[in-house]
């Protein structure tokens, strides 16, 4: 399977519950696909009015397909989301997420046709992003990085990917 193909098939599952745009644009840096992700719950009494609690969570999936992922895009990565990603796509331009706002997944898809080296493999799992906004009560944000490695046929992503890379293995897409 090429890493085109895998991306169709990624595609596909994501649309049911996603807004996807292909080739995306951060600041002259594209992207092969962008899937937009959220969900409103609310619990109230008796009438819409009498809303007792209100919850908004999202998340942000960029997809790239490369023979190979290096260092540099890892890095590259982390500098889209404090330039970009963070304070327009979760904040959206303010200080702080809306006020129902729980949680934002920012998450990176990499397909590698030609293997992942240890350095890299290593930097993807040591990666951590998390930032919370006023102590959490405006809800927090977390960077989740997965890994589909063709030539080895595996999947592996950083620990906040924990849940996704075993729902991959699990599914066998690789």
């Amino acid at each position: 399977m090429t890493g085109k193909e895998l991306l169709e098939k990624l595609l596909v599952s994501y649309r049911s519950s996603f807004d996807i745009e292909r080739n995306y644009d951060i600041n002259g840096d594209i992207y092969d696909a962008y899937a937009g992700f959220n969900v409103t719950s609310a619990k109230y009494v008796l009438v819409k009015k009498a809303e007792i609690w209100r919850a908004e969570c999202f998340e942000h999936v960029f997809f790239r397909v490369a023979d190979e992922l290096k260092a540099e895009e890892i890095e590259r990565f982390r500098k889209e989301i404090d330039t970009y990603i963070e304070p327009q796509l979760v904040r959206g331009g303010e200080k702080l997420p809306k006020k129902d706002h729980m949680y934002t997944y920012m998450t990176a898809v990499y397909i590698c046709e030609n293997g992942v080296s240890d350095d890299v493999k290593k930097m993807v799992k040591q990666f951590r992003y998390v930032k919370n906004y006023l102590l959490t009560i405006r809800g927090y944000s977390e960077v989740r990085i997965l890994v589909f490695d063709l030539k080895t046929q595996k999947v592996f992503g950083n620990r906040a990917a924990k849940d996704l890379v075993k729902g991959y293995k699990k599914s066998g897409l690789i």
